[in-house]
C-alpha cells in the first residue's frame, strides 16, 4: 500500500467521528478570529471552494504555505482560511503577525479538533468544494503548480 494511501486511510479514520455526528461539511463550525475578538461561523465562506491551512507557531514550512496562499488566491476562486492549532490564543497570534496572511485566521475550536481526531502535521490543508463537503486534504508544504493539479483533481479548476 502506497504512503499516500495509508495516509488516506489514517485521515478518513480521522473524519469518520464528524461525518457520524452529522456534520459532514467543513464549514460546520465556529472558530475566534485571531485578528479580531469575535467568533465567525465558517458556513460565511459557502460559494467558493475554502483551502483550510492549519499552521502552528514557529512553523518555517507553515510560513512558506501561508505565502503561497496569499499569491494563489489572487489568481484561483479559493477562500483560504488559516486555522492555529498547537498553541495558546498569545503563541498563535504572533505567529499570525509573523505570517501575515492576506485572509483570515482562526483558532482551532474543540469542536473542530474533536472532529478532526488531530492534525498529524502542519502545515496542513483541507479542501471543501462551495457548499463546504470535504473535497481532499493535503500534508505538508504543496507548491503551487501541485495545488493546482490536486484542485483539478477534485473539480476546482483555477483559470
Amino acid at each position: 500500500m502506497s504512503s499516500r494511501c495509508c495516509a488516506l486511510v489514517f485521515f478518513l479514520a480521522l473524519m469518520l467521528p464528524a461525518l457520524a455526528s452529522g456534520q459532514p461539511s467543513l464549514l460546520d463550525f465556529e472558530l475566534k478570529s485571531l485578528e479580531a475578538p469575535e467568533t465567525h461561523h465558517l458556513e460565511r465562506y459557502a460559494g467558493a471552494p475554502v483551502l483550510m491551512v492549519f499552521f502552528k507557531p514557529d512553523c518555517s514550512w507553515c510560513f512558506r504555505q501561508v505565502r503561497a496562499f496569499n499569491t494563489y488566491m489572487e489568481t484561483c476562486n479559493v477562500t483560504p482560511i488559516a486555522v492555529g492549532v498547537n498553541g495558546d490564543r498569545r503563541a498563535l497570534k504572533k505567529a499570525v503577525r509573523t505570517l501575515r496572511p492576506n485572509f483570515p485566521a482562526y483558532q482551532a475550536s474543540a469542536g473542530l479538533l474533536a472532529a478532526l481526531g488531530e492534525v498529524p502535521a502542519t502545515p496542513f490543508t483541507l479542501v471543501s468544494q462551495p457548499d463546504g463537503e470535504f473535497a481532499t486534504w493535503l500534508r505538508g508544504y504543496i507548491p503551487l503548480e501541485r495545488l493546482s493539479r490536486e484542485l483539478a483533481a477534485v473539480g476546482i479548476n483555477c483559470g
